[in-house]
């Protein structure tokens, strides 16, 4: 049983128009959310059934649900019936219990990703019920118990792994997806029992990742040396010097003079520097897998000190901005700029900053910086930038 594709088999033409109508939202924007939404939603469900508690849950939840089982059937004639508020009130009771804290910046994500500003929110709790349908249907006709519910959910893993959007996973931890640990206490005991006796291994990984690291630095040391020595005009990056800053936090960070972590600071500490909509900061080293919104696990270190730097000025926010070159058709580049834009502050939420002092926004091949007929020029205009919102 595939839940996303039954669910998909109700969004006919006509519900897809009568939910935009009722959220007063374009319909190609109202299926870009739903595309997007409605397997964030599943992998939620996914999580909360894989423990025996959180199946029970569900399970209580589905079995006295009624409504949400009629609006699936018949989208268009429920939201005519007026139905739509009460149904966007019980769909965001059921995604507050899912997502917790997480729920702000998913719906903001999914608002960038599909152009639901305003409405990505409404779009999301109608979305709820729309799955709670399916999902009621089965368990009520087929007498389906905590068990079989908890395996039915757990068998979508690869189909919601391949819908959710990029950028969306790492908050979820899809990695975990469809493992069913049993009940919760009984997991937390044995993840006590299990730390008591491995830190040792740890330890030594530890102690050898260190030593792995230090001879790495040498030997990087000892090239920057060897090539100043040559007497080249080029520069290495490594001969740079670098600024090293101990922030308010205790967090020292090292950064080049020319890096966006030194415009950053520089822009926030100068109380003669208002904050406007015209300046922006340029990520120099971060870089997306080729084609996606996966940011390279070799250039993360700038993400990680904007997440310091935010933790040391709390009162600053932020505004992510994506862009990218002409090639290609403008739409998918926007959609590609937007996603990378929201991965970027996925990750910083993910670093412990609180969504409410970010937004994020993708322009595509808006605002070029350099020319675009020549490969230099379009390498310059694929960035992530960021404009200080507050401070």
């Amino acid at each position: 049983m595939n839940v996303l594709q039954l669910v998909k088999e109700q969004l006919s033409s006509a519900a897809i128009t009568q939910i935009s109508e009722f959220l007063d939202e374009d319909p190609r924007d109202v299926t870009s959310g739903l595309s997007a939404g409605l397997p964030v939603i599943l992998a939620g469900f996914m999580q909360k059934a894989s423990t025996t508690e959180g199946a029970g849950y569900l399970l209580n939840l589905l079995k006295s649900d009624t409504r949400s089982e009629e609006f699936t059937g018949n989208i268009v004639a429920s939201l005519k019936g007026g139905q739509g508020a009460g149904l966007i009130s019980a769909g965001n009771a059921v995604l507050s219990s899912l997502f917790g804290n997480k729920l702000n910046v998913l719906t903001e994500l999914v608002g960038n990703i599909s152009g639901l500003k305003a409405g990505a929110s409404s779009l999301l709790n109608l979305a709820a019920p729309l799955l709670m349908g399916i999902l009621s249907k089965k368990v009520k006709t087929e007498d389906t118990g905590v068990a079989g519910l908890a395996a039915l959910l757990m068998d979508q893993k690869n189909e919601v792994k391949a819908a959710l959007p990029a950028g969306i996973g790492n908050i979820l931890d899809v990695n975990s997806l469809g493992d069913f640990v049993g009940s919760a206490a009984k997991e937390t005991a044995q993840a006590e029992e299990e730390s008591k006796g491995g830190l040792l291994p740890w330890l030594l990984l530890g102690l050898l990742v260190l030593g792995g690291l230090y001879f790495w630095k040498s030997c990087q040391n000892k090239a920057s040396e060897m090539e100043l020595s040559t007497g080249s005009e080029e520069v290495s990056e490594s001969a740079v010097p670098e600024i090293f800053k101990t922030l308010s936090t205790g967090v020292s960070l090292s950064f080049p003079e020319w890096s966006i972590e030194n415009e950053l600071i520089t822009f926030i500490e100068d109380k003669d520097k208002p904050v406007d909509k015209d300046t922006w900061f340029n990520f120099r080293k971060l870089t997306f897998e080729s084609g996606s919104a996966v940011i390279d696990s070799t250039s993360e270190k700038e993400v990680d000190n904007i997440a310091e730097i935010l933790k040391a000025y709390p009162e600053v926010s932020i505004k992510i901005g994506g862009y990218t070159d002409n090639t290609g058709s403008d739409e998918l580049n926007t959609k590609l700029s937007a996603e990378r834009a929201a991965h970027v502050m996925a990750a910083l939420v993910q670093r412990g900053i609180s969504p409410t002092r970010l937004e994020s926004e993708g322009y595509g091949p808006l605002h070029p910086v350099a020319d675009n007929s020549t490969q230099e020029g379009r390498d310059q205009n694929r960035r992530i930038a960021v404009r200080v919102t507050a401070k």
